[in-house]
């Protein structure tokens, strides 16, 4: 009886790595540590995070909740914001990190 406990539990854990493949092993999708999204702003190779908020808070007023990186499927990285607005508007922005360009907005 064991036996098939841990061959379940071994079952379970492959399945939930999608086969035993995940995100990092594919080269996309990955959220960046700090110590690598410090790294690749001092680099020259995105925006600083500091940057993109000010310019987020020109454009539509208010403050950010939350923010990460990403790796983009096919090379570059994008920050994902969650932002409120002056008026308690919920946004979530995707952000091009290496333009600052706002490539998609949900919520409002």
């Amino acid at each position: 009886m064991n036996g098939w406990k841990i061959s379940l539990a071994a079952l379970f854990a492959i399945l939930a790595t999608g086969s035993g493949m995940s995100a990092n092993t594919q080269g996309w999708g990955n959220s960046f540590s700090a110590g690598e999204a410090r790294d690749a702003s001092q680099n020259g190779r995105i925006k600083p995070l500091r940057e993109v908020i000010q310019s987020l808070k020109r454009e539509f007023g208010g403050s950010y909740l939350n923010a990460e990186l990403f790796s983009k499927q096919g090379g570059g990285a994008e920050y994902h914001i969650e932002w409120v607005t002056d008026d308690g508007r919920k946004l979530r922005l995707i952000v091009d990190a290496e333009s600052g360009r706002v490539t998609r907005t949900t919520g409002g």
